[in-house]
């Protein structure tokens, strides 16, 4: 059997059911224009090309296990970019699974020291996150300086979010624009459109005034626009620093939360916060106060 000929483990769709993102069995990611391509080149097995009216598709060959075909090792958008807050939810479906189980075979080379873990998963290795961190650096220190938050508490957020988001990058940057919506996340810093638009709104951060020039415009922008700005490392970060401002605002009538890190990385992730006097840290919150802000002080120093 020739080794150039690799399998599709893991395929990923719009709302629609249509298949735009392709990953074979050893993590390559292709978009369908390029599995398409590979597919009529004979690389990819199980697999191949309909033409109807000018639209090619793609198909399992007669005879593929049931468990290799295309509709069986699919998921959707929306369940790829919901297991970036809640993986072992996901780990259900076994297409998604086996993909998991490959992607952790694949990082795992170094000693286990070397890598983030989260929820008993390995995500990312320290060397990268620290080299994604470290080039931001300086976006960093000015958010922080601009909205008056804990610059390393800010960096522990990030590193959550890139460890969390690392396994499926590749994937994602090529799902962003079929999949924008109000709860889509963007940029570095994993900041959803919503969220955006609310701290725009509220006039904590304004990433284009001229754009966003009265409540209106900003209520009527669509949800692309506001991701065009969320893909950018700054308004990332930037939004990000803003969101914890917000919180130490929005509860300082219950709680210092500037003496409460683990709450406010608790809260970032959430999608609602009820303000009260004794808030209590989940596990992530934790993690990133005491883990990663660790972390950040070590690389950004």
């Amino acid at each position: 059997m020739n080794k150039n000929i690799v399998k599709i483990i893991l395929i990923a769709t719009d709302a629609k059911k249509k298949s735009l993102v392709f990953v074979d069995e050893n993590l390559k990611v292709y978009s369908l224009k390029e599995a398409i391509l590979a597919t009529q080149n004979g690389l990819l097995r199980n697999i191949y090309t309909v033409n109807r009216s000018g639209n090619i598709y793609l198909r399992s060959t007669r005879g593929t296990p049931s468990i290799d075909k295309l509709d069986k090792i699919s998921i959707s958008s929306y369940q790829l970019f919901y297991s970036l807050s809640d993986l072992n939810k996901i780990l259900s479906i076994p297409a998604f699974k086996n993909y998991w189980q490959k992607y952790q075979q694949n990082i795992f080379q170094e000693e286990i020291e070397n890598y983030i873990i989260i929820e008993g998963h390995l995500r990312v290795a320290k060397t990268t996150a620290k080299k994604k961190l470290t080039k931001n650096k300086d976006i960093i220190f000015s958010a922080s300086e601009k909205f008056d938050v804990d610059p390393y508490l800010l960096s522990g957020i990030l590193i959550d979010e890139i460890a969390r988001l690392a396994p499926f990058e590749e994937i994602t940057d090529l799902l962003a624009g079929s999949f924008i919506g109000k709860n889509t996340s963007g940029g570095i810093a994993q900041v959803k459109t919503e969220t955006a638009r609310n701290l725009i709104l509220s006039d904590y951060y304004n990433p284009d005034p001229n754009k966003f020039s009265s409540k209106e415009k900003i209520i009527m922008a669509t949800c692309q626009q506001i991701f065009s700005y969320l893909k950018e490392p700054k308004h990332s970060i930037f939004f990000a620093g803003a969101r914890m401002r917000y919180f130490t605002d929005e509860w300082k009538k219950f709680i210092d939360l500037s003496q409460k890190p683990e709450i406010i990385a608790t809260l970032y992730s959430l999608d609602k916060d009820n303000p009260k006097s004794n808030p209590q840290p989940n596990i992530r919150g934790l993690q990133i106060a005491n883990e990663f802000y660790n972390l950040a002080k070590e690389w950004l120093k």
